[in-house]
């Protein structure tokens, strides 16, 4: 008798059993829909915080470069380069570029 009654308290009717396994299912296909939709946007945040802190990164080497260059090469102090003072950059910049070149081809050969 008191087993009966246990045993009437723990199961579900087969209707009230369909009913909670379809809402269960309802549940769990809400939430893998909202996961398909939120991973990419998610993912898609991460890419533009990492382009953004790269360019930051390049936009900072190319203020450095700048900086060093105006400082090897200003000779006469104004802050500015003038056309001899540039003239003299691209003159170290193309001999550093042929260097390059001739050490690549004997490595190559």
């Amino acid at each position: 008798m008191r087993l009966d009654f246990l045993r009437e308290m723990f199961t579900l009717p087969v209707s009230r059993m369909k009913k909670l396994t379809s809402k269960i299912t309802l549940l769990a296909s809400v939430l893998a829909v909202a996961c398909m939709f939120t991973t990419p946007i998610l993912r898609a945040q991460g890419d533009d915080a990492a382009a953004k802190a790269k360019a930051e990164k390049k936009a900072e080497n190319k203020a450095k470069r700048d900086a060093d260059n105006l400082k090897k090469y200003d000779k006469n102090g104004n802050g500015k380069l003038d056309p001899d003072e540039e003239a003299a950059m691209k003159a170290d910049q193309e001999k550093a570029k042929a260097e390059k070149k001739a050490k690549q081809e004997k490595k190559g050969d």
